[in-house]
């Protein structure tokens, strides 16, 4: 299970790494009894749930959890956590951007946001009682690993991009030079058995630094609500990316030339 999971592969990468590694298999091995109808597949979830709870926050372990709580969280984790046949797999993004997955999640009280291009909305209020954000739900920004599953996500916002194979070439291309990642938003409510997708994201690696390129919402709007860019922000600020270049009018399809970013200083 080790193996085949992501955390073999993500244990040599710092000394952290291998220490939460270690304690995660051995908090299988103390639990193995209660998780034995699991299997192999459920032990490998286990251990991709872990990882990415460690990577969104270096102080989350797995030991003194119970092995309910932790089904628990898995069975919201897997609701997002989507694997296809026949596909095409992306390499992980080249600058170690760290995914999030909190549970129980709300906006502050108090909370005004104003989402770029909705001019109509103008500064919304987020967090208080009857607004958005105020309802517990888990969040999660996951970082998208293959073409099919890439498809998914626009499906899943309505954007079409199943039937846009031109569209498909451009990130695939992208995807394989590395110079570009994708992530997923997503809500999942306790007791629902489907997650709602908020928005995808793809991000550019560029010389400079790491910058929004897309943050789409589901059409028809495409603009993210204001409770979805609270949380794209938040994803931002964790990971060092800068916001402040998404355009959402740009026709630019591919990353510019340092100088010329730094020329312009946006998009």
């Amino acid at each position: 299970a080790a193996c085949a999971a992501r955390l073999g592969g993500q244990a040599a990468s710092s000394a952290a790494a291998e220490d939460f590694a270690q304690s995660a298999l051995q908090w299988l091995g103390t639990h193995a009894a209660e998780l034995d109808a699991g299997g192999e597949l459920q032990a490998r979830a286990i251990l991709d749930y872990g990882l990415e709870e460690f990577l969104g926050r270096p102080d989350f372990a797995m030991a003194g959890r119970t092995p309910k709580r932790v089904l628990a969280a898995l069975e919201t984790w897997g609701l997002s956590s989507l694997e296809f046949d026949d596909d095409e797999p992306f390499e992980p993004n080249p600058r170690g951007l760290a995914p999030l997955f909190q549970e129980a999640a709300t906006i502050p009280a108090g909370t005004r946001l104003r989402v770029p291009y909705d001019d109509e909305a103008g500064a919304v209020e987020l967090g208080d009682p009857g607004c958005r954000g105020a309802e517990a739900v888990t969040v999660r920004v996951a970082e998208i690993r293959s073409l099919k599953r890439l498809i998914y996500e626009g499906k899943m916002l309505n954007n079409c991009l199943e039937t846009k194979f031109d569209s498909q070439l451009k990130y695939i291309s992208r995807a394989r030079q590395r110079v570009s990642s994708f992530w997923s938003l997503t809500y999942a409510r306790p007791g629902e058995a489907v997650v709602e997708h908020k928005c995808l994201l793809e991000v550019w690696h560029l010389r400079e630094g790491d910058i929004i390129r897309q943050a789409e919402g589901p059409r028809p709007r495409t603009i993210p609500s204001a409770d979805a860019f609270y949380w794209v922000n938040e994803w931002c600020k964790r990971n060092g990316v800068d916001l402040s270049t998404w355009d959402c009018y740009s026709r630019v399809e591919y990353p510019v030339f340092p100088d010329e970013f730094a020329q312009k200083g946006r998009i």
